[in-house]
Protein backbone atom coordinates (compact mmCIF):
# COMPACT_ATOMS: atom_id res chain seq x y z
CA UNK A 1 0.00 0.00 0.00
CA UNK A 2 2.71 2.45 1.00
CA UNK A 3 4.80 1.64 -2.09
CA UNK A 4 1.81 1.95 -4.43
CA UNK A 5 0.87 5.38 -3.08
CA UNK A 6 4.50 6.50 -3.29
CA UNK A 7 4.72 5.52 -6.96
CA UNK A 8 1.47 7.32 -7.77
CA UNK A 9 2.78 10.42 -6.02
CA UNK A 10 5.99 10.41 -8.06
CA UNK A 11 4.21 9.90 -11.36
CA UNK A 12 1.86 12.78 -10.56
CA UNK A 13 4.83 15.09 -9.98
CA UNK A 14 6.60 14.00 -13.18
CA UNK A 15 3.41 14.24 -15.20
CA UNK A 16 2.75 17.81 -14.15
CA UNK A 17 6.35 18.75 -14.84
CA UNK A 18 6.19 17.97 -18.52
CA UNK A 19 3.77 20.86 -19.05
CA UNK A 20 5.38 24.28 -19.56
CA UNK A 21 5.83 25.78 -16.12
CA UNK A 22 7.22 28.95 -14.64
CA UNK A 23 8.28 28.93 -11.04
CA UNK A 24 8.68 32.09 -8.97
CA UNK A 25 11.95 30.83 -7.54
CA UNK A 26 15.29 32.57 -8.01
CA UNK A 27 17.11 31.40 -11.16
CA UNK A 28 20.10 29.13 -10.40
CA UNK A 29 22.50 26.81 -12.27
CA UNK A 30 20.83 24.20 -14.45
CA UNK A 31 19.96 20.92 -12.73
CA UNK A 32 18.71 17.77 -14.49
CA UNK A 33 15.04 17.09 -13.74
CA UNK A 34 14.24 14.34 -16.27
CA UNK A 35 16.84 12.17 -18.04
CA UNK A 36 16.00 9.71 -20.81
CA UNK A 37 18.55 7.13 -21.94
CA UNK A 38 18.46 4.97 -25.08
CA UNK A 39 21.18 2.32 -25.44
CA UNK A 40 21.74 2.99 -29.15
CA UNK A 41 21.11 1.69 -32.65
CA UNK A 42 23.28 -1.44 -32.48
CA UNK A 43 21.90 -2.42 -29.08
CA UNK A 44 18.34 -1.96 -30.33
CA UNK A 45 18.81 -4.23 -33.34
CA UNK A 46 20.61 -6.82 -31.23
CA UNK A 47 17.52 -6.98 -29.02
CA UNK A 48 15.23 -7.11 -32.05
CA UNK A 49 17.26 -10.05 -33.31
CA UNK A 50 16.83 -11.83 -29.97
CA UNK A 51 13.07 -11.25 -30.03
CA UNK A 52 12.95 -12.44 -33.66
CA UNK A 53 14.69 -15.70 -32.73
CA UNK A 54 12.14 -16.30 -29.99
CA UNK A 55 9.27 -15.53 -32.34
CA UNK A 56 10.53 -18.02 -34.96
CA UNK A 57 11.47 -15.07 -37.18
CA UNK A 58 15.29 -14.90 -37.22
CA UNK A 59 15.27 -12.38 -40.08
CA UNK A 60 13.23 -9.80 -38.14
CA UNK A 61 16.11 -7.38 -37.49
CA UNK A 62 17.41 -7.71 -41.03
CA UNK A 63 13.94 -7.08 -42.41
CA UNK A 64 13.43 -3.96 -40.32
CA UNK A 65 16.79 -2.59 -41.45
CA UNK A 66 15.73 -3.25 -45.02
CA UNK A 67 12.51 -1.30 -44.47
CA UNK A 68 14.50 1.56 -42.94
CA UNK A 69 16.72 1.58 -46.02
CA UNK A 70 13.72 1.82 -48.33
CA UNK A 71 12.20 4.58 -46.20
CA UNK A 72 15.38 6.65 -46.47
CA UNK A 73 16.02 6.04 -50.15
CA UNK A 74 18.77 3.50 -49.52
CA UNK A 75 20.73 5.79 -47.17
CA UNK A 76 19.78 4.00 -43.96
CA UNK A 77 21.20 5.89 -41.00
CA UNK A 78 24.37 7.13 -42.71
CA UNK A 79 26.25 9.52 -40.49
CA UNK A 80 24.91 8.05 -37.25
CA UNK A 81 27.35 6.45 -34.81
CA UNK A 82 25.50 3.18 -34.26
CA UNK A 83 27.58 2.01 -31.30
CA UNK A 84 26.89 4.87 -28.90
CA UNK A 85 23.76 5.61 -26.84
CA UNK A 86 21.36 8.55 -27.20
CA UNK A 87 19.91 10.76 -24.52
CA UNK A 88 17.48 13.50 -23.58
CA UNK A 89 17.84 15.81 -20.58
CA UNK A 90 15.28 18.26 -19.21
CA UNK A 91 16.97 20.73 -16.91
CA UNK A 92 15.84 23.65 -14.78
CA UNK A 93 17.31 26.85 -13.47
CA UNK A 94 14.42 27.25 -11.07
CA UNK A 95 12.27 29.06 -13.62
CA UNK A 96 12.45 27.35 -17.02
CA UNK A 97 12.72 23.71 -18.13
CA UNK A 98 14.76 23.52 -21.37
CA UNK A 99 15.13 20.11 -23.01
CA UNK A 100 18.12 18.94 -25.06
CA UNK A 101 18.46 15.72 -27.09
CA UNK A 102 21.91 14.37 -27.96
CA UNK A 103 22.61 11.84 -30.72
CA UNK A 104 26.04 10.34 -31.60
CA UNK A 105 27.25 11.16 -35.11
CA UNK A 106 30.11 9.95 -37.26
CA UNK A 107 29.35 12.32 -40.14
CA UNK A 108 26.97 15.20 -39.41
CA UNK A 109 26.64 16.18 -43.07
CA UNK A 110 25.56 12.69 -44.11
CA UNK A 111 23.01 12.47 -41.31
CA UNK A 112 21.49 15.82 -42.26
CA UNK A 113 21.13 14.57 -45.81
CA UNK A 114 19.24 11.51 -44.54
CA UNK A 115 16.73 13.58 -42.57
CA UNK A 116 16.43 16.43 -45.09
CA UNK A 117 13.24 15.06 -46.75
CA UNK A 118 11.50 15.16 -43.38
CA UNK A 119 13.28 17.95 -41.49
CA UNK A 120 14.18 20.28 -44.34
CA UNK A 121 17.52 21.72 -45.40
CA UNK A 122 19.60 23.19 -42.56
CA UNK A 123 19.87 26.96 -42.24
CA UNK A 124 22.59 28.82 -40.35
CA UNK A 125 21.21 30.20 -37.06
CA UNK A 126 24.55 31.58 -35.86
CA UNK A 127 26.97 30.44 -33.18
CA UNK A 128 27.48 27.06 -34.82
CA UNK A 129 23.77 26.29 -34.59
CA UNK A 130 21.70 25.07 -37.54
CA UNK A 131 17.95 25.47 -37.92
CA UNK A 132 15.81 22.65 -39.30
CA UNK A 133 12.23 23.19 -40.35
CA UNK A 134 9.99 20.63 -42.03
CA UNK A 135 9.13 21.33 -45.66
CA UNK A 136 6.00 23.46 -45.80
CA UNK A 137 6.71 24.98 -42.38
CA UNK A 138 3.98 22.98 -40.66
CA UNK A 139 6.00 21.97 -37.62
CA UNK A 140 8.05 23.77 -34.99
CA UNK A 141 11.68 24.39 -35.94
CA UNK A 142 14.46 22.32 -34.41
CA UNK A 143 17.91 23.71 -33.68
CA UNK A 144 21.00 21.51 -34.02
CA UNK A 145 24.60 21.92 -32.89
CA UNK A 146 27.47 19.50 -33.47
CA UNK A 147 30.23 19.18 -30.90
CA UNK A 148 32.69 16.41 -30.11
CA UNK A 149 30.95 13.73 -32.15
CA UNK A 150 27.51 14.57 -30.86
CA UNK A 151 24.52 16.31 -32.41
CA UNK A 152 22.59 18.32 -29.82
CA UNK A 153 18.96 19.21 -30.61
CA UNK A 154 16.59 21.66 -28.89
CA UNK A 155 13.49 23.70 -29.66
CA UNK A 156 15.35 26.94 -28.90
CA UNK A 157 18.77 28.02 -30.13
CA UNK A 158 19.71 29.48 -26.73
CA UNK A 159 19.34 26.03 -25.16
CA UNK A 160 22.41 25.00 -27.17
CA UNK A 161 24.62 27.87 -26.05
CA UNK A 162 26.46 25.66 -23.58
CA UNK A 163 26.41 21.90 -24.20
CA UNK A 164 28.53 19.36 -22.29
CA UNK A 165 31.70 17.93 -23.77
CA UNK A 166 30.65 14.43 -22.64
CA UNK A 167 26.85 14.17 -22.45
CA UNK A 168 27.06 10.52 -21.38
CA UNK A 169 27.90 11.72 -17.88
CA UNK A 170 24.36 13.09 -17.68
CA UNK A 171 22.99 9.57 -18.14
CA UNK A 172 24.70 8.32 -15.00
CA UNK A 173 25.24 4.82 -16.39
CA UNK A 174 21.60 4.21 -17.32
CA UNK A 175 22.64 3.31 -20.86
CA UNK A 176 24.69 0.40 -19.53
CA UNK A 177 21.85 -1.11 -17.49
CA UNK A 178 18.80 -0.55 -19.67
CA UNK A 179 17.80 -0.33 -23.30
CA UNK A 180 15.49 2.56 -22.47
CA UNK A 181 15.34 4.37 -19.14
CA UNK A 182 13.80 7.48 -17.63
CA UNK A 183 15.03 9.08 -14.40
CA UNK A 184 13.16 11.92 -12.71
CA UNK A 185 14.99 13.92 -10.03
CA UNK A 186 12.18 15.15 -7.79
CA UNK A 187 14.41 17.24 -5.52
CA UNK A 188 15.61 19.23 -8.54
CA UNK A 189 12.10 20.59 -8.88
CA UNK A 190 11.95 23.92 -7.00
CA UNK A 191 10.13 23.66 -3.68
CA UNK A 192 7.50 26.28 -4.62
CA UNK A 193 6.60 24.26 -7.71
CA UNK A 194 6.36 21.03 -5.69
CA UNK A 195 4.03 22.84 -3.29
CA UNK A 196 1.99 24.09 -6.23
CA UNK A 197 1.69 20.57 -7.65
CA UNK A 198 0.61 19.18 -4.28
CA UNK A 199 -1.99 21.92 -3.90
CA UNK A 200 -3.37 21.25 -7.39
CA UNK A 201 -3.65 17.52 -6.73
CA UNK A 202 -5.37 18.08 -3.38
CA UNK A 203 -7.80 20.57 -4.89
CA UNK A 204 -8.65 18.18 -7.70
CA UNK A 205 -9.16 15.31 -5.30
CA UNK A 206 -11.44 17.37 -3.08
CA UNK A 207 -13.56 18.37 -6.08
CA UNK A 208 -13.87 14.72 -7.10
CA UNK A 209 -14.72 13.69 -3.55
CA UNK A 210 -18.36 14.70 -3.79
CA UNK A 211 -21.06 12.40 -2.48
CA UNK A 212 -22.08 9.70 -4.95
CA UNK A 213 -25.72 8.89 -5.75
CA UNK A 214 -27.10 6.39 -3.25
CA UNK A 215 -24.11 6.74 -0.93
CA UNK A 216 -25.02 6.64 2.76
CA UNK A 217 -23.63 9.01 5.39
CA UNK A 218 -21.40 6.26 6.74
CA UNK A 219 -20.10 5.25 3.33
CA UNK A 220 -19.40 8.86 2.43
CA UNK A 221 -17.57 9.45 5.73
CA UNK A 222 -15.41 6.36 5.22
CA UNK A 223 -14.47 7.29 1.67
CA UNK A 224 -13.72 10.95 2.36
CA UNK A 225 -11.76 10.11 5.49
CA UNK A 226 -9.52 7.69 3.61
CA UNK A 227 -9.10 10.19 0.79
CA UNK A 228 -7.90 12.90 3.18
CA UNK A 229 -5.42 10.52 4.76
CA UNK A 230 -4.11 9.57 1.32
CA UNK A 231 -3.77 13.23 0.35
CA UNK A 232 -1.80 14.00 3.51
CA UNK A 233 0.49 11.09 2.66
CA UNK A 234 0.84 12.41 -0.89
CA UNK A 235 2.07 15.81 0.37
CA UNK A 236 4.63 14.15 2.63
CA UNK A 237 5.79 11.93 -0.22
CA UNK A 238 6.24 14.81 -2.66
CA UNK A 239 8.49 16.55 -0.17
CA UNK A 240 10.47 13.42 0.77
CA UNK A 241 11.11 11.79 -2.58
CA UNK A 242 14.46 12.04 -4.29
CA UNK A 243 14.30 10.10 -7.58
CA UNK A 244 12.10 7.90 -9.75
CA UNK A 245 13.70 5.53 -12.26
CA UNK A 246 11.88 3.47 -14.89
CA UNK A 247 14.04 1.18 -17.03
CA UNK A 248 13.33 -1.46 -19.69
CA UNK A 249 15.91 -4.05 -20.68
CA UNK A 250 16.14 -7.10 -22.95
CA UNK A 251 18.67 -9.59 -21.55
CA UNK A 252 19.40 -12.05 -24.32
CA UNK A 253 21.97 -13.97 -22.25
CA UNK A 254 19.44 -14.65 -19.48
CA UNK A 255 16.51 -14.95 -21.87
CA UNK A 256 14.36 -12.37 -20.12
CA UNK A 257 12.78 -8.97 -20.61
CA UNK A 258 12.26 -6.84 -17.52
CA UNK A 259 10.92 -3.48 -16.46
CA UNK A 260 12.30 -1.84 -13.32
CA UNK A 261 10.61 0.89 -11.31
CA UNK A 262 12.82 2.33 -8.56
CA UNK A 263 11.85 4.99 -6.05
CA UNK A 264 14.21 6.64 -3.56
CA UNK A 265 13.65 9.17 -0.82
CA UNK A 266 15.94 11.77 0.68
CA UNK A 267 18.06 10.22 3.44
CA UNK A 268 16.78 10.97 6.92
CA UNK A 269 13.16 11.56 5.89
CA UNK A 270 10.12 9.67 7.14
CA UNK A 271 9.65 8.05 3.74
CA UNK A 272 13.28 6.87 3.68
CA UNK A 273 12.78 5.32 7.12
CA UNK A 274 9.73 3.43 5.85
CA UNK A 275 11.72 2.15 2.90
CA UNK A 276 14.50 1.02 5.25
CA UNK A 277 12.09 -1.41 6.89
CA UNK A 278 11.99 -3.29 3.59
CA UNK A 279 15.71 -4.06 3.63
CA UNK A 280 15.35 -7.49 5.26
CA UNK A 281 12.03 -9.28 5.47
CA UNK A 282 11.32 -12.82 6.64
CA UNK A 283 8.23 -14.98 6.41
CA UNK A 284 6.60 -17.87 8.20
CA UNK A 285 4.51 -18.60 5.11
CA UNK A 286 7.14 -19.67 2.57
CA UNK A 287 5.14 -22.81 1.85
CA UNK A 288 2.93 -21.03 -0.65
CA UNK A 289 5.73 -21.28 -3.22
CA UNK A 290 4.66 -24.69 -4.54
CA UNK A 291 6.14 -26.18 -7.74
CA UNK A 292 3.82 -26.47 -10.72
CA UNK A 293 1.42 -23.79 -9.47
CA UNK A 294 -0.18 -21.36 -11.91
CA UNK A 295 0.21 -18.53 -9.39
CA UNK A 296 2.27 -18.10 -6.25
CA UNK A 297 2.72 -15.05 -4.08
CA UNK A 298 4.31 -14.00 -0.82
CA UNK A 299 4.43 -10.70 1.04
CA UNK A 300 6.06 -9.65 4.28
CA UNK A 301 7.06 -6.45 6.00
CA UNK A 302 6.04 -3.70 8.37
CA UNK A 303 2.93 -1.59 7.90
CA UNK A 304 3.48 2.16 7.96
CA UNK A 305 1.57 4.41 10.34
CA UNK A 306 -0.42 5.66 7.36
CA UNK A 307 -1.34 2.10 6.35
CA UNK A 308 -2.49 1.36 9.88
CA UNK A 309 -4.49 4.59 10.15
CA UNK A 310 -6.24 4.04 6.83
CA UNK A 311 -7.05 0.40 7.59
CA UNK A 312 -8.45 1.25 11.01
CA UNK A 313 -10.55 4.05 9.52
CA UNK A 314 -11.98 1.58 7.01
CA UNK A 315 -12.69 -1.01 9.72
CA UNK A 316 -14.43 1.56 11.90
CA UNK A 317 -16.59 2.65 8.99
CA UNK A 318 -17.48 -0.94 8.09
CA UNK A 319 -18.45 -1.60 11.70
CA UNK A 320 -20.76 1.42 11.84
CA UNK A 321 -22.34 0.63 8.49
CA UNK A 322 -22.80 -3.09 9.21
CA UNK A 323 -24.40 -2.52 12.59
CA UNK A 324 -26.72 0.10 11.12
CA UNK A 325 -27.85 -2.24 8.35
CA UNK A 326 -28.34 -5.00 10.88
CA UNK A 327 -30.73 -2.78 12.82
CA UNK A 328 -33.01 -2.73 9.77
CA UNK A 329 -33.27 -6.53 9.60
CA UNK A 330 -36.26 -8.45 10.99
CA UNK A 331 -34.54 -10.47 13.69
CA UNK A 332 -35.43 -11.64 17.15
CA UNK A 333 -33.67 -10.04 20.09
CA UNK A 334 -31.47 -13.12 20.53
CA UNK A 335 -30.60 -13.30 16.84
CA UNK A 336 -29.79 -9.61 16.73
CA UNK A 337 -27.54 -9.87 19.78
CA UNK A 338 -25.68 -12.83 18.28
CA UNK A 339 -25.27 -11.08 14.95
CA UNK A 340 -24.00 -7.88 16.55
CA UNK A 341 -21.54 -9.86 18.64
CA UNK A 342 -20.28 -11.72 15.56
CA UNK A 343 -19.75 -8.50 13.60
CA UNK A 344 -17.92 -6.85 16.49
CA UNK A 345 -15.76 -9.90 17.17
CA UNK A 346 -14.71 -10.34 13.54
CA UNK A 347 -13.83 -6.66 13.17
CA UNK A 348 -12.05 -6.66 16.55
CA UNK A 349 -9.81 -9.42 15.22
CA UNK A 350 -9.07 -7.36 12.10
CA UNK A 351 -8.39 -4.28 14.23
CA UNK A 352 -6.05 -6.19 16.51
CA UNK A 353 -4.19 -7.68 13.55
CA UNK A 354 -3.65 -4.22 12.05
CA UNK A 355 -2.35 -2.97 15.40
CA UNK A 356 0.48 -5.49 15.09
CA UNK A 357 1.82 -3.47 12.10
CA UNK A 358 3.09 -6.63 10.45
CA UNK A 359 2.31 -8.11 7.05
CA UNK A 360 3.11 -11.75 6.32
CA UNK A 361 1.21 -14.15 4.11
CA UNK A 362 0.87 -15.81 0.76
CA UNK A 363 -1.34 -17.32 -1.91
CA UNK A 364 -1.10 -20.26 -4.32
CA UNK A 365 -3.33 -21.38 -7.20
CA UNK A 366 -3.14 -24.91 -8.60
CA UNK A 367 -4.95 -24.74 -11.93
CA UNK A 368 -6.11 -28.10 -13.30
CA UNK A 369 -9.33 -29.00 -15.12
CA UNK A 370 -11.69 -30.48 -12.56
CA UNK A 371 -9.07 -30.17 -9.81
CA UNK A 372 -8.38 -26.46 -9.32
CA UNK A 373 -7.40 -25.39 -5.80
CA UNK A 374 -6.76 -21.98 -4.26
CA UNK A 375 -5.08 -21.48 -0.86
CA UNK A 376 -4.39 -18.18 0.90
CA UNK A 377 -3.27 -17.33 4.39
CA UNK A 378 -1.43 -14.98 6.67
CA UNK A 379 -0.84 -13.74 10.18
CA UNK A 380 -3.80 -13.06 12.43
CA UNK A 381 -4.22 -11.71 15.94
CA UNK A 382 -6.58 -13.58 18.26
CA UNK A 383 -7.18 -16.54 15.98
CA UNK A 384 -9.09 -18.29 18.73
CA UNK A 385 -11.58 -15.42 18.83
CA UNK A 386 -12.13 -15.72 15.08
CA UNK A 387 -12.57 -19.46 15.45
CA UNK A 388 -15.13 -19.04 18.23
CA UNK A 389 -17.15 -16.62 16.12
CA UNK A 390 -17.07 -18.92 13.09
CA UNK A 391 -18.33 -21.80 15.19
CA UNK A 392 -21.20 -19.69 16.53
CA UNK A 393 -22.22 -18.65 13.02
CA UNK A 394 -21.94 -22.24 11.79
CA UNK A 395 -24.20 -23.48 14.59
CA UNK A 396 -26.75 -20.80 13.73
CA UNK A 397 -26.62 -21.79 10.04
CA UNK A 398 -27.23 -25.47 10.87
CA UNK A 399 -30.17 -24.56 13.11
CA UNK A 400 -31.80 -22.68 10.22
CA UNK A 401 -30.85 -25.27 7.56
CA UNK A 402 -30.29 -28.72 9.17
CA UNK A 403 -29.22 -30.19 5.81
CA UNK A 404 -25.96 -28.28 6.21
CA UNK A 405 -25.04 -30.46 9.16
CA UNK A 406 -23.69 -33.23 6.93
CA UNK A 407 -21.62 -30.78 4.83
CA UNK A 408 -20.13 -28.85 7.73
CA UNK A 409 -17.54 -30.37 10.06
CA UNK A 410 -16.10 -28.25 12.85
CA UNK A 411 -12.77 -29.40 14.32
CA UNK A 412 -12.47 -31.91 11.48
CA UNK A 413 -8.78 -32.48 12.18
CA UNK A 414 -5.58 -30.79 13.35
CA UNK A 415 -2.41 -30.64 11.27
CA UNK A 416 0.84 -29.22 12.65
CA UNK A 417 -1.16 -27.26 15.22
CA UNK A 418 -3.55 -25.82 12.60
CA UNK A 419 -7.19 -26.60 13.40
CA UNK A 420 -9.25 -27.52 10.33
CA UNK A 421 -12.93 -26.75 9.90
CA UNK A 422 -14.37 -28.08 6.65
CA UNK A 423 -17.37 -27.68 4.38
CA UNK A 424 -18.05 -30.04 1.48
CA UNK A 425 -21.00 -30.40 -0.88
CA UNK A 426 -21.68 -31.39 -4.51
CA UNK A 427 -20.69 -28.63 -6.93
CA UNK A 428 -23.95 -26.88 -7.84
CA UNK A 429 -23.08 -25.78 -11.40
CA UNK A 430 -21.73 -27.95 -14.25
CA UNK A 431 -19.52 -25.14 -15.54
CA UNK A 432 -17.98 -24.75 -12.08
CA UNK A 433 -17.47 -28.51 -11.88
CA UNK A 434 -15.24 -28.29 -14.97
CA UNK A 435 -12.94 -26.06 -12.92
CA UNK A 436 -12.97 -27.48 -9.38
CA UNK A 437 -14.50 -30.93 -9.80
CA UNK A 438 -17.76 -32.54 -8.77
CA UNK A 439 -17.24 -31.72 -5.08
CA UNK A 440 -16.95 -28.20 -3.67
CA UNK A 441 -14.51 -28.31 -0.75
CA UNK A 442 -13.64 -25.49 1.64
CA UNK A 443 -11.21 -25.63 4.56
CA UNK A 444 -10.67 -22.96 7.19
CA UNK A 445 -7.42 -23.45 9.09
CA UNK A 446 -6.79 -21.49 12.27
CA UNK A 447 -4.12 -21.09 14.93
CA UNK A 448 -3.84 -18.38 17.56
CA UNK A 449 -1.60 -16.37 15.22
CA UNK A 450 -2.55 -17.39 11.68
CA UNK A 451 -5.45 -18.17 9.39
CA UNK A 452 -5.71 -20.16 6.14
CA UNK A 453 -8.52 -20.56 3.63
CA UNK A 454 -8.43 -23.31 1.00
CA UNK A 455 -11.02 -23.86 -1.71
CA UNK A 456 -11.11 -26.50 -4.41
CA UNK A 457 -10.76 -30.15 -5.28
CA UNK A 458 -7.66 -30.80 -3.13
CA UNK A 459 -8.24 -28.10 -0.52
CA UNK A 460 -7.14 -30.05 2.55
CA UNK A 461 -4.20 -31.83 0.90
CA UNK A 462 -2.83 -28.64 -0.68
CA UNK A 463 -3.23 -26.73 2.57
CA UNK A 464 -1.25 -29.42 4.38
CA UNK A 465 1.53 -29.06 1.78
CA UNK A 466 1.62 -25.31 2.41
CA UNK A 467 1.69 -25.76 6.18
CA UNK A 468 4.45 -28.42 6.09
CA UNK A 469 6.66 -26.42 3.73
CA UNK A 470 6.11 -23.23 5.76
CA UNK A 471 7.10 -25.03 8.96
CA UNK A 472 10.30 -26.39 7.40
CA UNK A 473 11.26 -22.94 6.05
CA UNK A 474 10.11 -20.77 8.97
CA UNK A 475 11.88 -17.43 9.13
CA UNK A 476 12.98 -17.62 5.49
CA UNK A 477 14.25 -14.31 4.09
CA UNK A 478 12.17 -13.16 1.11
CA UNK A 479 11.56 -9.95 -0.85
CA UNK A 480 8.84 -7.73 0.65
CA UNK A 481 6.56 -8.81 -2.20
CA UNK A 482 6.77 -11.43 -4.92
CA UNK A 483 4.03 -12.60 -7.29
CA UNK A 484 4.75 -15.17 -10.00
CA UNK A 485 2.40 -16.39 -12.74
CA UNK A 486 3.22 -19.46 -14.83
CA UNK A 487 1.79 -19.22 -18.33
CA UNK A 488 2.09 -22.95 -19.12
CA UNK A 489 -0.44 -24.27 -16.58
CA UNK A 490 -2.83 -21.44 -17.47
CA UNK A 491 -2.64 -22.17 -21.21
CA UNK A 492 -3.08 -25.91 -20.61
CA UNK A 493 -6.09 -25.27 -18.39
CA UNK A 494 -7.76 -22.92 -20.88
CA UNK A 495 -7.09 -25.35 -23.73
CA UNK A 496 -8.66 -28.18 -21.75
CA UNK A 497 -11.87 -26.39 -20.70
CA UNK A 498 -12.44 -24.33 -23.87
CA UNK A 499 -14.75 -25.60 -26.56
CA UNK A 500 -14.89 -25.40 -30.34
CA UNK A 501 -12.79 -22.76 -32.08
CA UNK A 502 -11.95 -21.18 -28.71
CA UNK A 503 -9.51 -24.07 -28.15
CA UNK A 504 -7.25 -23.28 -31.11
CA UNK A 505 -5.10 -20.41 -29.81
CA UNK A 506 -4.68 -21.70 -26.21
CA UNK A 507 -3.86 -25.16 -27.58
CA UNK A 508 -1.19 -23.66 -29.81
CA UNK A 509 0.26 -21.60 -26.95
CA UNK A 510 0.17 -24.57 -24.57
CA UNK A 511 2.09 -26.62 -27.14
CA UNK A 512 4.79 -23.96 -27.44
CA UNK A 513 5.10 -23.55 -23.69
CA UNK A 514 5.34 -27.30 -23.15
CA UNK A 515 8.69 -27.19 -24.99
CA UNK A 516 10.35 -24.56 -22.77
CA UNK A 517 10.25 -26.27 -19.39
CA UNK A 518 9.55 -23.94 -16.51
CA UNK A 519 10.80 -20.76 -18.24
CA UNK A 520 7.27 -19.47 -18.71
CA UNK A 521 6.81 -17.05 -15.82
CA UNK A 522 5.74 -13.46 -15.37
CA UNK A 523 7.18 -12.33 -12.05
CA UNK A 524 6.63 -9.15 -10.08
CA UNK A 525 9.14 -8.60 -7.28
CA UNK A 526 9.72 -5.72 -4.90
CA UNK A 527 13.04 -5.39 -3.06
CA UNK A 528 14.61 -2.81 -0.79
CA UNK A 529 17.41 -0.54 -2.00
CA UNK A 530 19.23 2.23 -0.09
CA UNK A 531 16.58 4.80 0.92
CA UNK A 532 14.10 3.27 -1.49
CA UNK A 533 12.42 0.33 -3.18
CA UNK A 534 12.76 -1.39 -6.53
CA UNK A 535 9.97 -3.29 -8.30
CA UNK A 536 10.78 -5.53 -11.27
CA UNK A 537 8.32 -7.02 -13.76
CA UNK A 538 10.10 -9.85 -15.58
CA UNK A 539 9.03 -12.07 -18.49
CA UNK A 540 10.93 -15.30 -19.08
CA UNK A 541 12.15 -16.68 -22.39
CA UNK A 542 9.47 -19.33 -22.82
CA UNK A 543 6.65 -16.85 -22.45
CA UNK A 544 8.34 -14.43 -24.84
CA UNK A 545 8.74 -17.24 -27.35
CA UNK A 546 5.06 -18.16 -27.07
CA UNK A 547 3.96 -14.55 -27.49
CA UNK A 548 6.24 -14.04 -30.48
CA UNK A 549 5.15 -17.20 -32.26
CA UNK A 550 1.46 -16.55 -31.52
CA UNK A 551 1.74 -13.05 -33.01
CA UNK A 552 3.65 -14.45 -36.00
CA UNK A 553 1.00 -17.08 -36.73
CA UNK A 554 -1.86 -14.64 -36.17
CA UNK A 555 -0.27 -12.12 -38.54
CA UNK A 556 -0.02 -14.77 -41.25
CA UNK A 557 -3.51 -16.14 -40.64
CA UNK A 558 -2.12 -19.27 -39.09
CA UNK A 559 -3.12 -21.36 -36.12
CA UNK A 560 -2.54 -24.91 -34.96
CA UNK A 561 -3.14 -26.12 -38.50
CA UNK A 562 -2.25 -22.94 -40.37
CA UNK A 563 0.82 -22.11 -42.42
CA UNK A 564 4.18 -22.23 -40.66
CA UNK A 565 5.66 -19.05 -39.32
CA UNK A 566 8.38 -17.25 -41.15
CA UNK A 567 9.80 -13.90 -41.94
CA UNK A 568 7.35 -11.47 -43.52
CA UNK A 569 10.26 -9.70 -45.24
Amino acid sequence: MQRARTLVSVLAVVGLLVAPSVCPAQATALKPVVTVSFSGYDALFEDIGFVGQLGDNPALAQGLEGMLGMFTGGKGVAGLDKAKPWGLVVQTDGMQFPAVVFVPVSDMKQLLEVVAPFAGEPADAGGGVLKLESPGGNGKPVFVKEQGGWAFLADKAESLASVPADPLQLLGGLQQKYDVAVRASIQAVPAPLRDQIAAQVKAGAEMANMRQPGESDDQYAIRTGMTRQALDQFVDTVNDLDELLVGLAVDGSAGTVYLDVQITAVAGTKTAAQFAEMAETTTDFAGFDLPGAALTGNWAGVLSDTDVAQAKTAIAGIRTSALKELADQELSAAERQMAEQAINDLLDVADKTIDGKKADGGVVLILKPGATTLVAGGILAEGSKLEKTVKQLASLAVEEAPELGDALKLDAETHQGVRFHTFSMPTPEPDLAKVIGDQFNLVLGVTDTSVYLAVGADAAATLKQVIDKSASEAGKQIPPMRLSIAAGPIAQFVAAVAEGSDKEIPTMIAGILSQVGDKDHVTLTTTGIPNGASTRLELEEGLLKAIGQAIQKAAMGGGPGGPPGGSPF
